[in-house]
């Protein structure tokens, strides 16, 4: 168990345009504050060496029965080249993780939107203190209005290359991660997801949320091979298997 902070995480698994109940997750994991960037930054590899470099946080686990295996081999960054200004979701299942951000992430939080792109599903009419995005495609980030209106930063870095998150430097604070239609195609989820732990403040919340469309050439065998229930206990896995997501509830 490190430390003694709380954190919530919260799985939000839907059909497209069917909500299911979200599951809450207690968890103790301290914080991280960003590094400012005016634009679009690429991430430097990470190190765990004493330095300027970002220290990473390992799981303390890997699901070893998992198929990571993919119909499609080539590399992330080939594949996400060209934007897609598109949601990928229909507007009811919107709607729906709208409500839920609204509900869990208050006012003047500080928000890291991992696997974004030109829009976060943030309620429009709420005011964050900054938002900023992660993705692999530029173009796709820059067009992103939350992180435009409040100042945020935009990192371009290929969580399949580097399962960490190196354009993080400190250990405090966001208070909310989202990762929104995502998780799927992460090949070292348990990797992702501690360093999203080392990027949490007290009392923070990472919301993951997954529907039923994907890419399937992309995402892992042993995610297309299961159900949405069976998705649902893989991503609590993950959160597991990543240490300091506890006491779920």
């Amino acid at each position: 168990m490190r430390g003694t902070t709380m954190t919530t995480a919260v799985v939000l698994a839907a059909l497209l345009a069917v909500f299911q109940p979200a599951s809450a997750f207690i968890s103790t994991v301290p914080c991280v504050r960003p590094r400012t960037a005016p634009a679009c930054m690429a991430s430097s590899s990470s190190s765990s060496s004493d330095g300027d470099k970002t220290r990473v946080r390992l799981p303390i686990g890997r699901i070893s029965s998992l198929d990571r295996s993919k119909i499609a081999t080539d590399e992330d960054s080939q594949f996400y080249a060209a934007p897609r200004l598109v949601t990928h979701a229909d507007d009811k299942w919107i709607g729906q993780l709208t409500a839920l951000y609204r509900e869990r992430i208050p006012p003047n939080a500080v928000v890291l939107d991992i696997m974004g792109s030109h829009v976060s599903h943030l309620p429009v009419d709420v005011a964050y203190s900054r938002v900023d995005v992660h993705g692999l495609n530029e173009a796709e980030l820059l067009q992103n209005p939350v992180v435009k209106s409040t100042g945020g930063a935009c990192f371009k870095h290929d969580f399949n290359g580097d399962p960490a998150l190196p354009f993080v430097e400190q250990d405090s604070c966001y208070d909310a991660v989202l990762c929104c239609l995502g998780v799927q195609y992460l090949e070292e989820p348990e990797m992702v997801f501690a360093e999203v732990g080392r990027v949490l403040k007290t009392s923070g919340t990472v919301i993951v949320s997954f529907s039923s469309n994907l890419f399937y050439e992309k995402a892992l065998s042993g995610w297309i091979d299961r159900g949405m229930k069976g998705r649902s206990r893989l991503v609590k896995d993950y959160l597991r298997a990543a240490g300091g997501f506890e006491d779920i509830e």
